[in-house]
């Protein structure tokens, strides 16, 4: 996140980041690596902290020998092929428009699942990525409550109430 901010000139937000977080740039370079609070070195390769340079720009993701989607000749709605992207998580999240969202596991008590969720996207998304990461298979199904009422899976988290920051908490039925 850091560095999407030196990236878009926001040198103090940047800073305000990496001094919550306990993290120092000696160098003042992250390429050159970074000290967390307890004195731990991190060298972070190249690839995490610069631009990539090899992607193509579309509005559809190209895979050879399969085809998601409509048939050929077939028309379709541009905002359905989005909000179907952005529900397989394949949608793209613009700087500004993305929120962490923590949410507690109901059935373990180890650490809060932490996902990247767009602001637009709904609550099924934020499911579907809940179950990938805390590796919630099978018949399992998670149901995402806040403050005390089930999320509609077809709204987004602000349309429900929530506010950034805020951790919800992930039922998990086995």
């Amino acid at each position: 996140m850091a560095v999407s901010l030196l990236g878009d000139g926001q040198v103090q937000n940047a800073q305000g980041i990496l001094d919550a977080s306990g993290v120092t740039l000696p160098t003042g370079d992250l390429v050159n690596g970074a000290y967390d609070e307890m004195g731990n070195f991190y060298q972070l390769p190249e690839q995490v902290i610069s631009d990539p340079v090899n992607m193509v720009l579309g509005s559809q993701d190209i895979v050879v020998g399969k085809m998601e989607g409509p048939k050929l000749g077939e028309e379709t709605d541009e905002d359905e092929v989005e909000r179907r992207r952005e529900e397989k998580g394949k949608g793209v999240l613009k700087n500004g428009n993305s929120v962490k969202v923590r949410a507690r596991l109901s059935d373990r008590g180890g650490p809060d699942v932490i996902v990247i969720l767009g602001k637009e996207q709904n609550v099924r998304v934020l499911v579907r990525r809940v179950q990938e990461e805390a590796g919630v298979t099978g018949t399992g199904k998670v149901k995402i409550a806040y403050l005390g009422k089930i999320l509609k899976d077809g709204e987004t988290l602000q349309a429900q109430g929530w506010r950034e920051g805020h951790v919800v908490n992930a039922l998990v039925f086995q």
